[in-house]
């Protein structure tokens, strides 16, 4: 075998070896390999930036002579290399060589190892893409809205109104008597509309709820607050305590509870998770009048008599819009799971009321005021405060009962003792007997049942739940994912306009127009100016956009730039355009800090 002469770089590397354009770190030369780094290795995915299992230790003077190179065990002392006549022996640590798609690649290890500290944990990729949605939303998108670069205007203004909800802010000639700040809280808000009453009775027990912010974290919560409730212990904190461990996401959560004279009387107020936007289950279902054949009935008056066979009859009159069957049973998975985790903490929920119940976005059931009535009934002399909780769970399955019963008949009369086989035949006629034997057996158990029991009476419609909140995900990433590249062409646009028609710089009038800056003005005219034949503005977010994009990839596609005389015309690269573009932007940017430099000195 032909004796073979590697030269070396001035780095220490092999000339031609690809690993030179990869190490930008260096450190300085070291006469020998530590212990740390020679026994430092990486996985073969590193693309020659790293030590694999098969890479070893490579000596020129061995490769040269015909000898097998050194193995990765052997001691790591000073390497000699054979060179060109006139070429010194390099005296820097062993190299190694490594093999990765049929390239051979020479590195040191301590080169490895600095390239490997200096790299980000995450790199961005130097690429843009706006794709299509997948196919499998595809279909169901074409039928609400074409595929944009934005998100759709049904979650928009879901997201608008929720917002608008966090912000709103009281009217002070509705509500005079509000305080400005109770406890941490500040920004008061009643969440009932002014002309109508904002206070429900509960137990005997004047209640009210209102939008307020935390003075230290600046969330928004609920405040429940009881009117003229003065608390005679501190025992019920106890259960205070528990109910804010219990996280659940069909679960309003309880934060705390404190009591306050900030309204003119002894308050208890009672801190809960706000959801903005959202309505009771009583207001989804359970607020429209029953229709009679399109009309609506005359005896939802109270102040009109009603007939018997007005009152018996009134559940049969509410089969015309009977809620879906799988609505239910998303009702059924979501309530049971929330009961189940309650349950499991030692806790009664005791509220499974429709207006206890609020509604979210697509049907999520969140059950509100939990601990509530744990404080106002509870006692004081009772030793173990904990010991009803059983008897409660039970109510708690009883009333889920009731409510699925008056889901099913669309009517909270199906409750009543009079209405009950009725109401049970209109879900045997309509819906299907594993809905009815679950209705059974919450009302009229024949032993006393845990949530666990209720289970495997619902069987595999959990899976059709999981899939209806998979393809719910699916959605929400789709639309997340139309705006993921609008925040980077903002912050391009905001650069943009920092540059182009600033009055001056450094004291020079004329910086804008002239230079990179007037290439930046030529080509914001090309973008955002554009005209047609006849002379009328051309709107294209699709040739701003990908304008904007090949701009910030630095493209190498050449566009025409005429001046707004048509005296000058320009053809230059996304790529030039990007340097004029990075440069300008430096020259404002260190202005900037070269003031505030001044400033602060």
């Amino acid at each position: 075998m032909d004796n073979v002469f590697i030269p070396f770089s001035s780095s220490g590397l092999p000339q031609g070896s690809k690993l030179s354009t990869y190490l930008t770190s260096r450190v300085p030369d070291r006469p020998e390999l530590s212990s740390a780094l020679s026994g430092l290795t990486l996985s073969p995915a590193g693309k020659g930036r790293g030590l694999g299992p098969s890479a070893r230790p490579f000596t020129p003077e061995s490769t040269a002579n015909g000898s097998p190179p050194q193995s990765a065990a052997a001691p790591a002392g000073p390497a000699t290399a054979a060179g060109p006549p006139g070429q010194e022996a390099a005296d820097a640590a062993p190299l190694f060589e490594e093999n990765v798609g049929g390239t051979t690649y020479y590195f040191r290890a301590e080169d490895a190892a600095v390239q490997k500290s200096a790299e980000p944990p995450t790199i961005t990729p130097p690429y843009t893409a706006y794709v299509a949605p997948p196919a499998r939303l595809s279909d169901a998108q074409a039928a609400t809205h074409p595929a944009s670069f934005f998100v759709s205007d049904q979650l928009r203004e879901a997201i608008l109104r929720q917002q608008h909800v966090l912000l709103m802010q009281a009217n002070p000639q509705a509500f005079p008597d509000l305080p400005t700040e109770v406890d941490n809280y500040h920004e008061l808000c009643p969440l009932e509309p002014p002309g109508q009453p904002h206070k429900s009775s509960t137990f005997g027990y004047v209640t009210s709820a209102y939008k307020a912010t935390n003075t230290k974290s600046g969330q928004c919560y609920c405040l429940r607050r009881i009117h003229g409730l003065r608390l005679s212990g501190t025992k019920c904190l106890q259960l205070v305590a528990l109910w804010s461990k219990v996280n659940h996401s069909n679960l309003v959560t309880l934060r705390e509870l404190f009591t306050t004279k900030s309204f003119g009387d002894n308050s208890v107020v009672m801190v809960y998770d706000f959801l903005p936007a959202a309505e009771t289950l009583m207001a989804r279902h359970f607020s429209q009048p029953p229709q009679l054949n399109g009309f609506a009935d005359p005896f939802q008056d109270p102040s009109i008599p009603r007939p018997y066979s007005a009152q018996k009859n009134a559940v049969l009159r509410q089969q015309n819009a009977l809620i879906p069957e799988p609505l239910i049973w998303s009702y059924v998975i979501q309530l049971t799971g929330a009961l189940r985790q309650v349950h499991s903490s030692g806790l009664a929920c005791r509220v499974l009321d429709p207006s206890k119940i609020l509604v979210t976005g697509s049907d999520r059931l969140h059950i509100n005021c939990c601990g509530v009535l744990d404080v106002l009934l509870f006692d004081n002399n009772a030793t173990n405060p904990l010991a009803m909780v059983p008897h409660y769970q039970q109510e708690d399955l009883v009333s889920l009962g009731k409510l699925l019963l008056a889901l099913s008949c669309n009517s909270l009369l199906a409750v009543q003792r009079d209405n009950f086989s009725t109401s049970i035949s209109i879900v045997e006629r309509h819906y299907s007997a594993d809905l009815k034997a679950l209705i059974m057996s919450l009302l009229m158990p024949p032993r006393p049942r845990t949530i666990e029991d209720v289970m495997p009476l619902i069987g595999a419609r959990f899976y059709q739940q999981l899939d209806t909140s998979g393809r719910l995900a699916e959605r929400l990433e789709d639309e997340l994912g139309r705006e993921v590249q609008n925040g980077r062409l903002f912050r391009l646009l905001a650069k943009m306009s920092a540059i182009t028609e600033r009055p001056e710089l450094n004291l020079e009038p004329s910086w804008a127009e002239t230079g990179d800056r007037y290439m930046l003005k030529l080509f914001r005219d090309y973008v955002f100016h554009a005209v047609t034949d006849e002379g009328r503005p051309f709107l294209d977010m699709a040739h701003v956009v990908q304008c904007l994009n090949k701009l910030d990839a630095g493209s190498s596609d050449k566009i025409c730039l005429m001046s707004r005389d048509m005296q000058n015309v320009l053809v230059a690269t996304y790529a030039e355009l990007k340097q004029c573009f990075q440069r300008s932007f430096q020259e404002v940017f260190e202005e900037t800090l070269a003031k505030e430099d001044a400033a602060a000195s």
